[in-house]
This record gives structure tokens, C-alpha cells and sequence, in this order.
């Protein structure tokens, strides 16, 4: 007797690992942001700023929130021509299912066109966006976390987690200086 498990499988998924970004010195970075959570945009923010400190470019590309066939293939052309501008692509926030599905999908997007590539998730979110990852061959998505909840803070405190997380950001980036 067979018995099939539910549960994604959780190993090697046979594409290769995330490949780090190295020294970020002139590379472009692309911050990926939606129109949902403004805390985002504050991190965002904060985090292009200090990679310009560090000698990197940065562009920022908002998903569009639309329905219908147009609007996501619009969608689509758009974040098509951003990832062929950036060396890097950060994608975020997972911060609700549908905000996770869609970054994920989009970091994804990113590491099939071969760019180092990180998604961030809120902690509570973790678990969905890596299972979305492994769900569409890239358990080594390289994820990093930030805590729950954001939204709803107050921006100077979502500013200063921003910059307190910077450092672990480049750390999970495989960034140098």
C-alpha cells in the first residue's frame, strides 16, 4: 500500500540554491512593494537607503491590485521589465495570505530569471511562504523575517525596526560590503 502525505515535500527540490548577491556595490537592487501595507513602504524606505549607503543602486516597482485578464498581464509585462533592470530583486511583504501568495510568486518570478533573490515575510507568515516557495520547486528561497504585526505601529517604530533588521538583511541576502 501507498500512501501519499498532503504536506509538500520539504527537500532538495532539484534547482539550484538561491545564489547570494555578493558584494552589493553597484548593483541595482529592486525592492518589490504592493499597495497594502504601508509599513512596507516604510522599510522599504529605510532598507534603499542604507543599500545606497552601501554603494548600491535601488528601484522600487509596485505590484499592481487589479482583477481581470488586462490588468495581470499588464502586471506582469511591468514586473517583467523591472527584473530585467535590477541585479537583485527583494520582494515583499508577506504579511497576509494573499500578500504572501503574491510575493512569493513574485520572488519566484525573480529566482527563475536567474537574480539573487530574497522574500520577506512576517513571522506569523513564515510557514505559507516557504511552503508556497517548495510548492513551486525553490525550497532555498532565501527568506527573511520580520515581526508581526507591522501594520499598525507607529512609522518612527516601524523605521527603527527597519534599520535594526538591516544588518540580518544582508546577512540573509549574502551581501557584502
Amino acid at each position: 500500500m501507498l500512501v501519499l502525505s498532503p504536506q509538500p515535500h520539504h527537500g532538495a527540490a532539484g534547482r539550484p540554491q538561491c545564489p547570494p548577491v555578493g558584494a552589493l556595490k553597484g548593483k541595482t537592487i529592486g525592492l518589490r512593494r504592493d499597495k497594502f501595507w504601508l509599513s512596507w513602504d516604510w522599510i522599504t524606505d529605510e532598507w534603499a537607503r542604507l543599500l545606497e549607503a552601501d554603494g548600491a543602486e535601488t528601484l522600487i516597482w509596485r505590484a499592481p491590485v487589479g482583477k481581470g485578464d488586462q490588468a495581470m498581464a499588464e502586471g506582469g509585462e511591468e514586473y517583467a521589465k523591472f527584473l530585467s533592470s535590477i541585479d537583485v530583486a527583494i520582494s515583499g511583504l508577506g504579511n497576509c495570505g494573499s500578500c504572501t501568495l503574491w510575493a512569493i510568486h513574485d520572488a519566484v518570478g525573480a529566482l527563475d530569471s536567474g537574480l539573487p533573490t530574497v522574500a520577506v515575510t512576517t513571522e506569523h507568515f513564515e510557514s505559507l511562504g516557504r511552503t508556497l516557495a517548495a510548492q513551486r520547486g525553490h525550497d532555498s528561497l532565501r527568506v527573511k523575517l520580520m515581526p508581526y504585526p507591522l501594520e499598525g505601529r507607529p512609522e518612527d517604530e516601524v523605521r527603527q525596526i527597519a534599520r535594526d533588521n538591516y544588518e540580518n538583511l544582508l546577512t540573509v541576502m549574502g551581501a557584502s560590503r
